[in-house]
């Protein structure tokens, strides 16, 4: 199952690691690396949000830069159901790199409904991410069932 926006362009990903880093991403669950393509998304398909960051290596300060932010931000990832998905390491293989043509650093969120919600060529602020997700109808739903 690919996902696409009203443009025609793939909306969802799935991301790898690989090389340098990946060792202290294998003990934070909310910081996941996976090698795989659009269709292993179904997994997280109306169950999680995903928060995807593309970077040209482990050693890259936007990518470093992104996943210290969202280090630091566990608590709000939990309280919306976010997952982050990372590759920085181009050479791993990562279909989804491919498939969406990527090249360089690339950081996405990425709804429960597969939809990209923000595409960005640069690290996105919690403070964007958060309030995107807040503004969303279903999360305003989640809000208001807690």
């Amino acid at each position: 199952m690919i996902w696409r926006t009203k443009m025609g362009l793939a909306t969802a990903v799935f991301c790898a690691v690989g090389g340098g880093g990946s060792s202290a991403l294998a003990s934070e669950p909310l910081i996941q690396a996976f090698v795989g393509t659009m269709e292993d998304l179904s997994l997280y398909r109306w169950r999680q949000r995903l928060i995807v960051i593309f970077a040209p290596s482990p050693h890259d300060q936007r990518y470093i830069a992104a996943r210290e932010t969202m280090l630091g931000q566990k608590a709000g990832l939990v309280e919306r159901d976010i997952v982050v998905l990372v590759d920085a390491s181009p050479d791993a293989g990562g279909g989804l790199r491919a498939q969406l043509g990527v090249d360089g650093f690339r950081m996405l969120l990425i709804g429960k409904d597969g939809g990209v919600k923000i595409d960005r060529a640069a690290p996105i602020p919690a403070e964007v991410l958060f309030a995107t997700i807040d503004a969303m109808p279903m999360r305003q739903r989640e809000m208001r069932e807690d």
